[in-house]
């Protein structure tokens, strides 16, 4: 279509996306102000794609500019707020644009279709993306490049569509589906897997394989999904394995990839010859010395610890296999390009957290009680297993191999461990640090699995990780510290010999590490701690002195991170019972606990933490603490109060209010909960007088399941303890504990209480 803008608009327009470059704080909100009052135009898009498509002597950051503010602006109109003329004036710029020199452009440009193709479809942009694909087959490398690029962005999206189809999304119909499907399999398809070939230029081998990849990573190849997309499965088999012997590292990493998919989605078209095939290239590919092709074979090891039936090629493989994990599982030099460099440091105790690391918190679900108090299969929750203290967040080559080591150990114990023990002997006795952490790291990935048949090596094992918890490195404390908690079980079992001397040894290794001038090692010393407590808590009876006075020194020490791992700590310790309910115990505990409850915002990153400790020491130290108790009533029912009257002005006013969190609302509930059970039968006075029993109706009832369940487990506990004070209650309740055994996920929770109110 034919426009004309004004020329001193234009260029004025041009002027601003040049001084977007500026770091003067006024020139920038100049430059918003600016930019906002020519949206207003109606035909701002039409300024925009002139700068971006049809101007190409300006800078490329300015045309980069207003190629993703059109990008932006076309994402916030409707389908109907684009005119056929516009669109198609859109799409035709955006397509010359991929002939670009740069790849900036080229690459904005794709962005800008893809865009386009969601908002409109793929009907209304017929025109465009037929072109589309029949560039892929031009003679130029930069508009085969842009090409594909844009195809692959587009499928992507298109994919994501068909998965939400498939899960019964109303917002999805089903002739978009049925259309994206048409369209890749008539045009698209075709072309792409044209490209996978050694006999096209290595750029075009790995986008055509990654646009490849992207249909198999989502199913749309699987059995009986799509038939008319199920058709280019063996082509994309028959590609992956002409590709193997490619040896551009970018392309080996497409292959590796669409040959783990292939394994992991079962197709009927595979058989033990592919299996062996595939595998046997990813043993390679697993000891290429390009670090991305090495991270994306890795991958497929665990995967195998799931499919019977590649065991049996696995299993012969192992010879090459142990030692090529071993290999991976030393740090390289991309794990130290990501890795956290406090990890390194001898000495960041008293340096503040950053609160964007920090993961947010959620409140555990709350604890099965059946409202009797006196079950003997009681225990403490189960926590969150502290695994990063060995393998890191990102995942990595180092990661993956120790995962897959870890995973293969449960199915080849027996055929594994004469492989790999005289490997790991060599690495424990390297004079390289990183190759002792790597041993141990190898230790503890197979610790849990084959525990019975490393038994008589464990005395052996223990002392020479209670020496490495000693090292100067950090990173080999707190690796050893993590490797003495996968032993853990044997560790505590009652007929380990010297049990006694070994758990004293252990005890005194990670209650010094807990207070570890490294926050790193203190973290992974403190798990390590909850694990033992987890395993078999009474083996730490004769250490509680050494114990609490050291989460006493811990808590002056810790920053947030291990504070929040500190109160975990307690809580657990809490569940010791009658050995820890002495008053030096209860003081030295409490006291901090308290002084940190009266201050600490409702909105802090460890009050969940406080709470679910608390929690736990008033289950098992109620009596003891009972003097705790009305101040912790008191603030549970201001948050259970205060949360509700936010939800009901957020209800009410949903545009204008942020939506309440209800985390803690369930951890106060739960809390209650936990006071009434520590009280037991002397909760009858605290709740008359307090009649805190009140809120049951209000958390019974929520839309919350979460705060539901707490709800329920504080209704369980107060039918035991405080039936008289309850009893009021009940012609509101029953109804809502008859709706509640209806939800599957709180039918444990609903049913000790509506059955001993139902008893008395």
């Amino acid at each position: 279509m034919a426009w004309h803008g004004d020329e001193a608009k234009l260029q004025q327009l041009c002027q601003i996306f040049e001084a977007a470059s500026s770091p003067d704080t006024r020139v920038q909100q100049q430059v918003m102000q600016t930019l906002g009052q020519f949206g207003q135009l109606p035909d701002f898009n039409m300024y925009l794609v002139a700068i971006f498509g049809q101007m190409p002597h300006l800078q490329e950051v300015v045309r980069q500019r207003a190629g993703l503010l059109l990008k932006t602006h076309v994402m916030g109109l409707s389908a109907a707020g684009l005119a056929p003329g516009v669109a198609d004036h859109i799409n035709s710029n955006a397509l010359s644009a991929m002939q670009d020199k740069s790849r900036t452009i080229r690459n904005t440009a794709g962005t800008i279709l893809t865009t386009m193709v969601q908002k409109v479809g793929i009907s209304a942009c017929g025109t465009a993306l037929e072109k589309l694909v029949e560039s892929v087959g031009g003679s130029s490398h930069e508009v085969v490049e842009g090409s594909l690029s844009a195809l692959g962005k587009i499928c992507e999206d298109g994919l994501a569509l068909l998965e939400r189809a498939s899960a019964g999304s109303t917002k999805v119909s089903t002739a978009d589906a049925q259309l994206f499907v048409t369209w890749t399999s008539q045009q698209v398809l075709p072309k792409v897997v044209s490209c996978a070939s050694p006999s096209v230029p290595a750029f075009a081998r790995q986008s055509a394989l990654e646009c490849l990849n992207h249909f198999a990573l989502t199913g749309a190849f699987n059995d009986g999904k799509y038939p008319a997309l199920e058709q280019f499965r063996a082509k994309y088999i028959d590609a992956l394995g002409t590709l193997a012997n490619d040896t551009t590292p970018e392309v080996l990493q497409a292959v590796c990839k669409g040959f783990a998919c292939s394994m992991d989605n079962d197709w009927s078209c595979m058989t033990q010859q592919h299996y062996q095939v595939i595998l046997q290239f990813m043993l390679k590919a697993s000891q290429n010395p390009e670090y991305g092709v090495r991270l994306e074979a890795l991958a497929v090891w665990k995967a195998c610890a799931a499919k019977p039936d590649s065991w049996a090629i696995v299993g012969k493989m192992l010879p090459d296999l142990v030692p090529t994990l071993l290999t991976n599982m030393i740090y390289a030099d991309a794990d130290f390009m990501i890795l956290d460099q406090s990890h390194l440091e001898d000495d960041n105790a008293g340096s503040a957290d950053s609160l964007d690391d920090i993961a947010p918190r959620f409140h555990k679900e709350s604890k099965n009680i059946d409202g009797d108090g006196d079950d003997e299969e009681d225990g403490p929750p189960v926590r969150e297993a502290h695994s990063s203290h060995a393998w890191g967040a990102e995942w990595t080559a180092r990661k993956a191999a120790a995962a897959s080591l870890d995973a293969l150990s449960e199915i080849f114990q027996a055929d594994m461990l004469p492989l790999l023990l005289p490997l790991v002997q060599e690495k424990l006795a390297h004079a390289s640090w990183e190759h002792q952490e790597a041993g141990v790291l190898a230790l503890g990935a197979i610790g849990v699995n084959c525990l019975k048949r490393l038994e008589q090596f464990l005395p052996q094992v223990i002392q020479l990780l209670l020496g490495l918890c000693d090292s100067p490195k950090p990173l080999l404390r707190s690796i050893a510290c993590w490797c003495v908690s996968r032993f853990s079980a044997w560790i505590c079992w009652a007929q380990n010999p010297n049990q006694a001397q070994i758990i004293g040894t252990v005890t005194k290794t990670l209650l010094t590490r807990c207070l570890d001038r490294n926050k790193h090692v203190q973290s992974a010393a403190m798990s390590a701690l909850m694990a033992v407590l987890e395993t078999g808590g009474a083996v730490l009876i004769p250490h509680l002195n050494d114990v609490v006075e050291t989460l006493v020194k811990a808590r002056v020490l810790y920053q947030i991170k291990n504070t929040r791992l500190l109160y975990d700590t307690i809580g657990l310790l809490a569940w010791i019972g009658p050995d820890l309910d002495k008053p030096q115990y209860v003081q030295a505990l409490l006291s901090p606990l308290v002084q940190r409850f009266d201050t600490v915002p409702d909105a802090d990153v460890t009050t969940l933490s406080l709470f679910e400790c608390l929690t736990s020491v008033s289950q098992c130290l109620g009596k003891s603490a009972a003097a705790m108790v009305p101040k912790l009533v008191m603030r549970c029912l201001k948050i259970v109060n205060e949360t509700a009257m936010a939800i009901k002005v957020w209800e009410q006013n949903p545009n204008e209010y942020e939506r309440p969190d209800k985390e803690l609302m369930a951890t106060a509930v739960d809390l209650l909960a936990g006071i009434v059970e520590g009280l037991k039968e002397q909760a009858k006075e605290m709740v008359a007088k307090m009649n805190f029993l009140s809120i049951l109706p209000l958390v019974c009832q929520d839309k919350s399941s979460r705060t539901r369940q707490s709800g329920f487990w504080l209704w369980g506990t107060a039918t035991a303890f405080c039936i008289e004070q309850l009893a009021p209650l009940l012609p509101q309740l029953l109804p809502m504990g008859v709706a509640g055994l209806e939800f599957g996920g709180l039918l444990l929770m609903c049913t000790p209480s509506f059955i001993k109110v139902e008893k008395k």
